[in-house]
């Protein structure tokens, strides 16, 4: 209990007042390649100052603008905080922190959409090691999963969902650090929207000891958005997410391979895939 409480000390001060978050629940009503997207895109292009942020490739601003809902002046006040991020990460260097990190499953998006056609970030903490993977490390790892993942264009559009599953997981798995930088850094500057955060089968010392101190400095928006599913019986995600929307081991009947998944990956591991911009093939 000694220990539970001074992680959950740790945890004061975890602000996610920057990350964005769905004002509502539903689907963007601009679509991808519409006439209306490229009137928004330009409306966005007059704002960027001189330099790097208005040189950058049309696909690299169209994600700040359907990460922030077609919203020209908050698409282009994203685009240097974002440019800013790939460079803090250092995206462009091969990396095989990255490659190790992407392989163990620990952060991933499947392939798999809910009902409003948003993507399913699957977290599984357990094979996290915060001594062997920092706080940037695990930064380098969201970014990469997250960035990679807005080249679909509905997930550009309708953002993700965020499924934190606890299942294993110990207090040597968390590191307050890690969580005050991936909410407080990344996911503010990251052209992503959430939608809903699901917490699935969390130990005694997170549901009782850290959610609790968590939620009291997170903001309004997102506190809305959380789920939380006591007990590891499937049954409580189902209700919640499509059972074709969750993997096998979740109790669905999405198919996900992960190590196709990390191969597919590959290239941003390398750095290949952020020589020019995050949109680079």
């Amino acid at each position: 209990m000694q220990d539970a409480t001074k992680l959950a000390a740790e945890m004061k001060g975890f602000d996610t007042s920057k990350v964005a978050v769905d004002d509502d629940q539903e689907v963007p009503t601009i679509a991808a390649g519409s006439a209306e997207e490229r009137e928004a895109l330009e409306a966005m292009e007059a704002l960027l100052p001189d330099g790097p942020p208005k040189a950058s490739s049309a696909e690299m601003k169209l994600l700040c603008l359907r990460g922030r809902k077609y919203d020209p002046a908050r698409a282009a006040a994203l685009m240097p905080d974002l440019m800013s991020l790939i460079e803090e990460l250092d995206l462009r260097s091969p990396s095989d922190q990255l490659t190790a990190d992407l392989a163990s499953g620990k952060v991933v998006v499947t392939g798999a959409k809910d009902e409003m056609n948003r993507a399913i970030m699957w977290l599984r903490l357990r094979f996290h090691d915060p001594k062997q993977c920092g706080p940037r490390d695990m930064g380098r790892l969201l970014a990469t999963v997250i960035l990679h993942a807005l080249r679909d264009e509905n997930t550009a559009r309708c953002g993700i969902v965020i499924l934190q599953d606890f299942t294993g997981v110990g207090m040597k798995n968390i590191d307050p650090k890690t969580g005050k930088y991936l909410f407080g850094e990344c996911f503010p500057r990251l052209p992503v929207r959430i939608g809903r955060a699901c917490i699935f089968n969390p130990p005694w010392f997170i549901g009782k000891v850290v959610l609790p101190v968590v939620k009291a400095f997170m903001s309004p928006k997102l506190k809305s958005r959380l789920v939380i599913v006591n007990g590891s019986k499937p049954a409580g995600l189902a209700a919640i997410l499509p059972p074709t929307s969750l993997t096998e081991e979740l109790g669905g009947s999405f198919p996900f391979d992960l190590a196709s998944w990390a191969a597919s990956l590959e290239p941003a591991a390398s750095g290949d895939a952020w020589r020019v911009d995050p949109m680079a093939s």
